[in-house]
């Protein structure tokens, strides 16, 4: 244990809280520092200890009956409230198989191995809190340190806590800040590795190996930081008091938190700030921090020393034993950015200071409110009317990098792109839009997208190439080794969120709506091949990896005509198709020649004499590319299988700051790709949920592309508002 100097300190007029004992704290008189943490140590060690769980060795009370009584919800008794996202929860959920409420650490059970066989340091209360089992998990055993980078959405929602992806670190939500510092330092000075129990050390550095065991906690910095901006309140001092008529120790952190200030700090002045200041706000938005103080034996004064000019500092009480002041103002624009102030609180012997950043930002950040037309055919009129919102008042300047056949209304908005493209510019034209306010800092954005322009007689050539029909396949029990291959047979790309993929019914004469289907999304470049499997589907090996799942087109049985559609889902809308009569497709693979060059309606020919040419499922195995029974090649020009997967989600999205990305399995890797496949960010994370910031991106549409621990690899798009 690290030695702390022994400052002495008469700690004369505390205030007990009227359930602390008289004489509780005897002993603690004259003490500072090192000698002050031994003598709490004295009193709170020898605890009564409760098992983490009642069992035949262990029966009657146990931490769980404990919990419920200490972090009961103050506005409803039957449930307890959740430490990191402040939910209630009913409190006989106790844990449900995973949908109730858990038993949190908050001194982590691995650092320091703090066992919950038997009663001992893993089993005390003040170091256990109800916890919602997915925040818990994302917690896992990160150190306690300052961070925004990333909050964390538990099912979507915001709950205030905060993680890093670049180091292992937590932040609970504000107004909880302050009781995990001080059960971390409760921690630290109940255990002192007697008797074999661990010696447990707060630390101020943030160690690179996560998974460490040492009996350490971190940051020393921040702790202290928060036991000052979350100061003690009626719910912890209840839970205090609770825990104490069990386990017969206290929290002294929560009966004194100036004591951590003076162990850690080598503050023992007695007095200290009570107030925690405002630190973000707008421009031209009223600031106010209504400092306050307490402690001590002598008269304080609260004083201003460095008070940037939009700010007024104003003098409030000076007593014996509390004060107060007052900060007020309004930036300006011209203040956007990050001001230092310092406050001294000060009984005319001794001072200490508060000292913080005011960060004012753009309350009206310049910002496109329109989203950018990206398909057009050629020689139809592409539209696009832009609009942006920013300082009231200010004039927009906008310019365009853009192809010759658009031309850009106006030099200020509002403005409108138009024009039409002709066959001679199939293809994807790149744009950049150029938007400038003349307001303050004269801030500039830009708003970068392709629009893909199509020829109108393409349409028709996206077409079934291969259908596969396992259901004797020996690998899989319930027959779900099914597969559809489509084929873009025409030389320009096509957009596919017009198209539908569907089965009808066991019928020779299909008609109406299909009954299983779904919605193509994604562009399908010329010569490029898709293929779609059953979600279930586990061979043949080599397309389970590659191939789209999971369309409900896929759920055939030998007798299921396929169709593809185009602008609605009936039997009627198809361009291409698949079927035959009586049952034909059960257990057989058909593939596509590549002499065909456009969908068909009509019932099929699956003899060889015709379009399609019947193959064994084996041969499907064992095909490597290039060959036709290969899933996911359709002729020497096909581009193979593209991953445009849709089967994890994406929330929100449209977004703003950050997505969530969720996946039943574990992710290895995410990239964000602009919409012209250049990298933009990659986060490597083991998880299936992950946060990712997207607050440096421009206003547009993204890809996210996931790689999974299996290697599969998957594209999804979103878009950045």
């Amino acid at each position: 244990m690290k030695k702390l100097i022994l400052i002495l300190f008469l700690f004369s007029g505390f205030i007990l809280n009227g359930q602390v004992p008289e004489g509780y704290y005897n002993g603690t008189e004259n003490l500072g520092g090192a000698g002050l943490k031994t003598a709490l140590y004295n009193i709170i060690k020898g605890h009564t200890q409760f098992p983490y769980s009642s069992n035949s060795t262990y029966p009657g009370t146990d931490v769980w009956d404990i919990l419920k009584q200490s972090d009961k919800d103050p506005n409803n008794a039957a449930n307890v409230q959740l430490f990191y996202c402040g939910r209630s929860i009913d409190a006989a959920q106790e844990w449900n198989s995973g949908n109730g409420w858990e038993r949190e650490h908050v001194w982590a059970k691995s650092r320091g191995s703090l066992t919950t066989t038997d009663p001992g340091p893993g089993t005390d209360a003040h170091n256990l809190k109800p916890a919602d089992g997915d925040v818990n998990g994302m917690r896992n055993n990160r150190w306690f340190a300052e961070t925004n980078e990333i909050e964390y959405l538990d099912n979507g929602f915001a709950t205030g806590c905060y993680y890093s992806t670049t180091k292992w670190i937590w932040k609970p939500k504000d107004n909880m800040k302050g009781d995990a510092a001080r059960i971390i330092f409760y921690m630290a000075t109940r255990y002192e590795g007697e008797n074999g129990e661990p010696n447990l050390e707060v630390i101020d550095f943030l160690p690179t190996e996560q998974n460490t065991i040492l009996p350490q906690h971190a940051l020393l910095s921040d702790l202290l930081r928060w036991n000052a901006e979350d100061p003690v309140d009626e719910f912890e001092r209840n839970r205090n008091n609770v825990i104490f008529t069990y386990q017969k120790n206290r929290n002294p952190f929560i009966d004194h938190p100036e004591w951590v200030e003076c162990i850690w700090n080598n503050n023992c002045s007695g007095f200290w700030f009570t107030s925690t200041p405002n630190k973000k706000l707008t421009d031209r938005q009223s600031y106010s921090y209504n400092i306050s103080a307490s402690g001590g034996n002598a008269q304080l004064t609260i004083t201003g020393e460095t008070v940037p000019a939009w700010l007024t500092f104003t003098a409030g009480t000076s007593a014996t034993g509390n004060a107060s002041a007052s900060l007020s103002g309004e930036p300006a624009f011209s203040d956007i950015g990050k001001h230092s102030v310092s406050i001294k609180l000060s009984d005319g012997t001794t001072s200490i200071y508060q000292n913080f950043e005011i960060e004012v930002i753009d309350g009206n950040p310049i910002k496109f409110t329109s989203t950018p037309v990206t398909k057009i055919n050629a020689g139809q009129l592409y539209s696009y009317s832009i609009t942006a919102t920013g300082d009231e008042g200010a004039v927009f300047y906008i310019s365009a990098t853009k192809p010759d056949w658009l031309t850009l209304s106006s030099s200020t908005l509002p403005a409108t792109l138009s024009g039409t493209p002709s066959m001679s510019n199939l293809g994807k034209a790149s744009v950049v839009l150029t938007l400038t306010d003349d307001a303050g800092k004269k801030k500039t954005i830009t708003q970068e997208f392709e629009i893909l322009i199509s020829d109108p007689n393409q349409k028709n050539n996206i077409i079934i190439t291969q259908y596969y029909e396992g259901n004797t396949e020996e690998s899989t029990t319930d027959g779900s080794d099914k597969y559809i291959e489509i084929t873009n047979i025409g030389t320009q790309a096509v957009d596919l969120s017009s198209y539908y993929l569907g089965r009808w019914g066991s019928t020779s004469t299909p008609t109406g709506n299909y009954a299983n289907g779904g919605v193509l999304t994604g562009t399908i470049e010329a010569g490029q091949t898709l293929v779609y499997k059953n979600s279930k589907a586990v061979a043949p090996a080599y397309a389970v990896s590659n191939a789209v799942a999971s369309t409900e087109a896929t759920f055939v049985n030998g007798d299921d005509p396929v169709a593809l559609t185009l602008n609605g889902i009936t039997w009627e809308d198809r361009v291409d198709c698949i079927y035959s009569t009586g049952v034909w497709g059960a257990a057989k693979c058909f593939y596509r020649k590549a002499n065909v060059t456009q969908g068909n309606t009509a019932i099929s020919v699956l003899n060889g004499t015709g379009e399609w040419v019947e193959t064994s499922l084996a041969s499907v195995h064992s095909a490597s590319s290039k060959m036709p029974e290969y899933l996911g090649f359709h002729g020497e020009a096909s581009q193979g299988v593209e991953n445009v997967k849709q089967t994890f989600s994406i929330y929100p999205n449209p977004a703003h700051d950050q997505i969530v990305i969720e996946s039943t399995n574990e992710i290895e890797r995410i990239e964000i790709l602009s919409i012209t496949g250049q990298l933009l960010l990659q986060q490597t994370e083991s998880n299936t949920k992950i946060s990712v910031s997207i607050s440096e991106l421009q206003e547009g549409i993204y890809f996210v592309k996931v790689t999974e621990k299996t290697g599969y690899t998957e594209l999804q798009k979103f878009i950045k508002n």
